[in-house]
Formats: C-alpha cells, structure tokens, sequence
C-alpha cells in the first residue's frame, strides 16, 4: 500500500468516524428517554471515568485482552496445521470438506454449555470457545491458500530434492502466509466479540464482558454505553496489532 492509498484509506475511515459520532448525537437528542443516550461530550466522561475510576477496570481489560491474545493463537496453530494438508492433499479436501462446511455455520456461543461440562468456568473455557470462532476464517485461507500455491512451483521443489516436510515449510508456508494473515485480520476482531460474549454469559464477573454483567443488574446504563466504546476501541487496537504483523511477517504482500 502506498502513500497515497494509506491517505485516502485514513480519510475515509476518518470519514466513517465523523457519521458515527453524528449518528449518536443525532440519537442522544431525538432516541427515546428510556435509552439514555449520552451525547458525545457525556459519553467521552464516561469513558474517562470509566478508565480513570473504575477499579476493576485494568483487570477486566487485561483479562479479555489474555483471552483474546491466546484464542488467536491457539486458532493459528490449528488453522494452519489442519488447513495447509487439507489444501496440498487432494484426498484429504475431498473427504473433510463436506464435515467442515457441516460444522461450520455452529455459533461457537452454543458450545458454550458443552465446554463449560468439559473445561469448567474459568478462561480455559473462554479461551476453548474463542479459538472455535476464531479458527474458522484462518483455516479457510490457510486451505485456499495451500491450493492456490501454483504446481510448477512444487514440481520445481521436488526436482531440486527438496521433500515433503521442506517443500511445505520453504515452499508452500511463504506463499501462503499472506492469506493466513488476512484470516488473522478477520479472525481477530470476531475473537473479541466472542470474548466479551462468552464472559457475560458464562464466568462469574471477569473481564469487559464481567464488567457488563455488573452494569446489567445494577441498571447503570453510562457504564454499559462507556464498556461498548472501550471494547470498541479495544477492537481497533487488536486490528492494527495484527496490521502490523501483517506487515512485518509480509511485507512483499500487496494487503498492506
């Protein structure tokens, strides 16, 4: 991406930026009472005394952030080793494809009963149901990625004596690393939303998800409207981490 592109992408996003506030000033004067939409002068106190107060915040943040950090990386880990011979064996594609495009569209919500049975509450748990919805969009590029690799490029391997394991590792893992990275920056921001969902449904009062638990019963709605924008900025803060791996791991790549 070159410089000019990195402008216009900033002032579009910018841009995006500039709606949204607009939209919830907009709401905050005309959205019903029982709402209590803060304009944005109120809603960015509460954010700041959200931060600066709240003693449980530092905790609850890093908490999601530990949850966040090992999901993806447990969901890279098993996207790639499962995805990558899913991609380079023929047999294997054809006999697992069907099963995964089954088990696919299962909300990793849902398991949340069957992992806490098998894993307890806790951020074992967390981490288990996390890595479930992350995975799937780093094993779909990891699998594309390896069948895109061209077959020259493996013939060539092979007549320069290169095996199996060394043709993966040298050959196939480089061109398809830029694919597995943009399945990261996917993966990411949905590990995140499923962190925070899976705290609020199944843990007793940890991390941001936690902190809304607390919110929720006791009613105080500027603690919920100030954890969504710290999540939400949390979001962005996860996404430039991984646009920054993307561009150290692949800088050759035209994605970033």
């Amino acid at each position: 991406m070159n410089l000019n592109q990195g402008l216009r992408t900033l002032l579009r996003g910018l841009g995006g930026v500039a709606v949204l506030c607009l939209l919830i000033q907009l709401l905050a004067v005309i959205g019903p009472a029982r709402w209590e939409i803060p304009n944005l002068r109120q809603l960015a106190d509460e954010v700041y005394h959200f931060v600066m107060s709240d003693p449980h915040f530092v905790g609850a943040l890093l908490h999601t952030m530990k949850t966040v950090v090992l999901s993806l990386l447990v969901a890279l880990v098993a996207g790639v080793v499962i995805g990558i011979p899913l991609g380079l064996s023929s047999v294997l594609y054809r006999t697992l494809t069907l099963p995964v495009e089954l088990l696919r569209p299962v909300p990793a919500i849902a398991l949340i009963p069957v992992m806490i049975l098998a894993l307890g509450q806790g951020q074992s748990m967390e981490v288990a149901v996390t890595a479930l919805a992350a995975w799937w969009p780093i094993l779909f590029n990891a699998l594309y990625g390896a069948r895109g690799v061209e077959p020259l490029t493996l013939q060539t391997a092979r007549v320069f004596g290169l095996g199996r394991r060394q043709t993966t590792l040298r050959v196939v893992l480089p061109a398809t690393l830029p694919m597995i990275v943009t399945g990261l920056r996917v993966a990411a921001p949905l590990a995140l939303i499923v962190a925070v969902g899976a705290e609020y449904l199944a843990t007793a009062g940890q991390g941001l998800g936690g902190v809304l638990i607390q919110a929720t019963a006791s009613g105080n709605l500027q603690v919920l409207w100030a954890a969504a924008v710290v999540t939400g900025l949390l979001g962005l803060v996860i996404g430039a981490l991984v646009w920054v791996v993307g561009r150290v791991v692949c800088p050759w790549s035209t994605e970033w």
